[in-house]
């Protein structure tokens, strides 16, 4: 065998070891292998894995709101359709957008904030062009670089060069010049703009999709990663076809902001007639509930209590200690839930479940859910209620980080979207509004815009938060109040951010095995029984720890309104005025002849089999309680 064909196979053999180690790496958790010059395979120990980049919209990104704009011909004076638009009204848009202090971004740029939550200029936006007209160049161009902003066209290749009619398409020398220019991104639009690509066989749509981006890559010597779907029309398996020709990132023409689009290839834009409509959207969406993203370290400390009235109402504080989220195959009390978990010694009712009725015994929860028991996130599957969920706060934590975030049910509802975000999370949950950011109370009307209608109502109300030092808060009102005027009152206790729970009847604050706020409903049950709370692991605060002991009284029922129907006297019953040392432990389901020691046994490993159904009957879709 002569030199070269022992090199030749020396190679051979190194690249078939190297794959081998490559595969077997893929198909468990090996760690990584490198080839050395001499050709030995080293397996370094301690360097992991690199995950692969997150291709869709992440969560990560849920802390702005970026509207894109759609553009087609730009005319001199007289347009023939309403989706044109004149120079006159171009240039005033563009002055529009300069006064408002607005900041187009280009299309890389968008791709980068959806996919990796790269932040952005905070009031951004994206401005885009269809169908390749001669008018962009002779009449929009000069104005963008008057203003010095990016833009985007995309290009449908059969028709490069038609100067037919009076709306007469740019050449290719023209697009060369153009390509050159760091303001303008160049796009696929398919190759002869069908009417509607939906109709096409796979094959057609396969030939629509590749054959433009191609030519375009052939013609520009650019990648084309940037897709807009003629008219906007798209479904899933246009979609898939996309991605498989290489495709990053494409468009469509509804009318929402880039992050509350449904995924990275059916990204929503607005027609130009509409620029003040989109900017209200991005307003109203920033103001009421995408008002960012908090990430913050949790610092344990032992679990003390405090009360006391704040900004004019009576409230209840548990502070500190390690926070767990648990859930019920049924439903149970608080002091259950805090009795069944080791190391747990105080606790909260949790996020809100579907079913409302005090007799229920299902435990759906509203919104993603995932607790220390579950192997994975239990996603929410009743798509009949996601607009009316989008944009309330996702509350996520790890063994020591709490993140509050804004959910977007399509891009937000999945173990691999949550694992992106927060890759060692244990807890995520839905909460009703976001009460405190950044140490200010959320005004009446931000709250109202995504919340639900019974949401300032006077109720006994929950939260958990945060404060200042990164303690855990766990918070209710002792008595009734409305959302905004717990929102005062904790801001003013120096809680930095709070998020409202399931409220109520369903309220619930115990502090070791005493309960500090309860929702009343009736005079043995303190409060509701839910499916889902939440616990503080640690030990009880020397200064408060006797503070924990039960001394509950049940107090009259919480009014309720009921038109046209008297309201009961209350009666006082025998457990009213019972011995304390015979008591109930408060908020337990137990009845009182048969109250359990305290029990370890630690919980379920599975998620209960109802969780996140699509049960609708009975629906709480209000989140409130």
């Amino acid at each position: 065998m002569n030199h070269l064909a022992k090199r030749t196979l020396m190679a051979a053999a190194g690249g078939i070891l190297v794959v081998a180690a490559f595969s077997c790496m893929g198909r468990s958790k090996n760690p990584i292998a490198r080839v050395d010059k001499d050709g030995t395979i080293i397996v370094d120990v301690n360097q992991k894995p690199q995950e692969p980049p997150y291709t869709d919209i992440s969560m990560k990104a849920q802390g702005q709101r970026v509207p894109i704009l759609m553009y087609h011909d730009v005319v001199d004076r007289h347009k023939d359709v309403y989706f044109d638009c004149t120079k006159k009204e171009f240039e005033d848009q563009m002055q529009w957008i300069s006064d408002q202090g607005i900041t187009p971004i280009t299309l890389d740029q968008l791709h980068d904030h959806l996919t990796s939550g790269a932040i952005v200029p905070e009031k951004s936006i994206v401005i885009t062009f269809d169908d390749n007209y001669q008018g962009f160049h002779d009449y929009a161009l000069p104005i963008l670089e008057k203003f010095k902003y990016p833009a985007a066209m995309f290009v449908h290749t059969k028709f490069v060069g038609d100067k037919s009619g009076r709306h007469p398409k740019m050449d290719w020398p023209t697009l060369k010049e153009l390509i050159k220019d760091p303001l303008i991104t160049i796009g696929s639009h398919t190759v002869s703009h069908p009417a509607d690509i939906t109709a096409l066989t796979s094959t057609e749509q396969f030939q629509e999709l590749k054959d433009s981006k191609e030519t375009l890559e052939k013609q520009l010597g650019k990648p084309m990663p940037y897709l807009a779907y003629p008219d906007g029309k798209n479904d899933d398996s246009v979609q898939d076809i996309a991605r498989q020709c290489g495709y990053t990132m494409a468009f469509t023409m509804e009318n929402v902001p880039a992050e509350e689009s449904p995924n990275i290839m059916c990204v929503g834009r607005y027609i130009q007639s509409k620029l003040e409509t989109a900017w209200d959207d991005r307003d109203e969406a920033v103001s009421g509930g995408a008002i960012g993203i908090f990430r913050g370290k949790i610092q344990s400390a032992p679990v003390t209590y405090k009360e006391g009235e704040f900004a004019g109402t009576k409230m209840a504080f548990v502070i500190g200690g390690v926070p767990e989220s648990l859930m019920s195959l049924t439903r149970e009390g608080v002091v259950d839930f805090i009795h069944r978990t080791p190391g747990a010694v105080a606790g909260i009712n949790g996020g809100f479940f579907a079913m409302a009725a005090i007799s229920s015994t299902d435990n759906q929860m509203v919104g993603p859910c995932k607790t220390h028991e579950f192997p994975e996130l239990v996603p929410d599957k009743s798509k009949e209620i996601w607009k009316k969920l989008h944009n309330r706060p996702l509350i996520v934590w790890g063994p020591s980080e709490l993140a509050i975030l804004p959910f977007e049910p399509y891009t937000s509802n999945s173990e691999a979207a949550f694992r992106n975000f927060m890759p060692d999370y244990t807890d995520a949950f839905l909460a009703g509004v976001w009460l405190v950011h950044g140490g200010i109370a959320r005004s009446k009307d931000d709250m109202n815009t995504f919340a639900s209608k019974d949401i300032q109502d006077p109720r006994r109300r929950a939260f958990i938060g945060i404060d200042g030092e990164g303690h855990i808060v766990l918070g209710a009102s002792t008595e009734s109040a409305s959302s905004q005027k717990v929102a005062e009152a904790a801001a003013a206790a120096g809680i930095q951010e709070a998020v409202l729970l399931d409220s109520g009847f369903s309220t619930s604050l115990v502090y070791g095995e005493d309960v500090k706020a309860s929702g009343h409903s009736t005079s043995l049950l303190p409060s509701r029984p839910v499916p889902h709370a939440i616990v503080l692991i640690g030990t009880l605060d020397p200064t408060t720890s006797g503070l924990g002991i039960s001394t509950f009284k049940p107090g009259p029922p919480e009014e309720v309104q009921t038109p046209k129907r008297r309201r009961r006297r209350h009666k006082k019953t025998d457990d009213e005025s019972r011995d304390d040392s015979k008591a109930v432990p408060p908020d337990s389901t137990t009845p009182p002849d048969k109250v359990p020691p305290p029990d370890t046994t630690p919980p379920p490993t599975t998620p209960p089999t109802t969780t996140g159904g699509n049960t609708t009957t009975g629906l709480n879709h209000g989140l409130d309680r």
